[in-house]
């Protein structure tokens, strides 16, 4: 379930190229040069290219970025050693690397939030006849939200500036189909609701198409995301209220608080457990069993929709 303010932080994160204490550190700098000049030439880089496993080679990890990689836990030992705070690195804490995979347990958990969307999509269109309303709006969000986690999958693999802009445009293409399907919800399928999808759509547009050919603002993305996704939010928890005393609306209102909840822990900005585990994982293990939640209101809200609409015309 990804409609509120929160969801904007699945992709607004600090810039990879933002400089931090670690990366700027003596010790991490010293350990770079010394590793690139020893490793990353001559004999030693065929080497390195010769016994380099394939899917590493693959997900873009070159002697360049393997000497950063190594330095980083050099530097971070260091650090602890000296009896400093463990420091980020390029905007980010440092995580241990699993199969290539540089936030493994972002990855398993994008993974799946994914799959909870194509297996609640099965289930609601197996319990939702097609002529509900909503049915293919429905259907239509369900690839938005897999295609975004897909991207979210990548991104926490390998963090590369594609990945990331990818990553970014997919979260906010959620945000702004939930606001058009809030508004569906409310107004019907109506010419109003195409009029409004179709601004949602050029705001979406224009948003990419500033970010990718004139500047990748982080600031204006993050406030763009983050305003959009209030007032989807927000229309959200006011359908619920007003329609209060049909039994469904309250999962519809449950999953608003529980994903705000779970988007708590992304502002305790701490060092990963285990090197894994840090508040923005950990909100993606939140989400998770909240799509199952939305998915279940959304059976019943289309189910209760179509008897309404079977009853007027009868």
């Amino acid at each position: 379930m990804d409609i509120l303010a929160i969801v904007a932080i699945l992709s607004v994160g600090l810039p990879t190229c933002l400089a931090s204490l670690g990366d700027r550190s003596y010790h991490f700098l010293t350990c770079l040069q010394t590793f690139e000049s020893t490793k990353c030439r001559g004999a030693e880089l065929e080497h390195f290219n010769a016994n380099q496993p394939r899917y590493m080679r693959l997900l873009g990890w070159d002697c360049s970025e393997e000497c950063k990689y190594e330095c980083m836990w050099e530097t971070v030992q260091a650090f602890q050693r000296n009896g400093q705070d463990v420091p980020q690195f390029y905007g980010k804490w440092p995580f241990v690397r699993v199969l290539g995979a540089q936030e493994p347990a972002s990855v398993v958990f994008s993974v799946l939030n994914g799959l909870a969307h194509l297996i609640m999509v099965g289930v609601f269109r197996s319990r939702v006849p097609k002529e509900a309303p909503l049915y293919w709006t429905v259907n239509v969000y369900a690839l938005v939200a897999v295609n975004a986690w897909v991207w979210s999958t990548v991104f926490h693999t390998r963090d590369l500036v594609w990945t990331e802009r990818l990553d970014y445009f997919s979260a906010t293409s959620i945000i702004l189909f939930q606001l058009f399907h809030c508004y569906r919800r409310c107004v019907g399928g109506t010419w109003r609701s195409v009029v409004f999808g179709a601004v949602l759509l050029r705001l979406f547009a224009g948003h990419v198409y500033y970010l990718s050919a004139v500047k990748f603002d982080y600031g204006y993305n993050m406030k763009a995301m983050v305003t959009v996704a209030v007032v989807n939010g927000a229309l959200w928890l006011g359908l619920a209220v007003k329609n209060r005393k049909q039994s469904h609306m309250w999962k519809c209102g449950a999953a608003i608080i529980l994903v705000n909840l779970f988007g708590l822990l992304e502002v305790g900005d701490f060092p990963p457990i285990w090197w894994a585990f840090d508040g923005h994982a950990l909100w993606h293990a939140g989400t998770a069993p909240v799509v199952l939640l939305w998915y279940s209101f959304l059976i019943d809200d289309c189910r209760e929709q179509l008897r309404q609409t079977q009853l007027k015309t009868s």
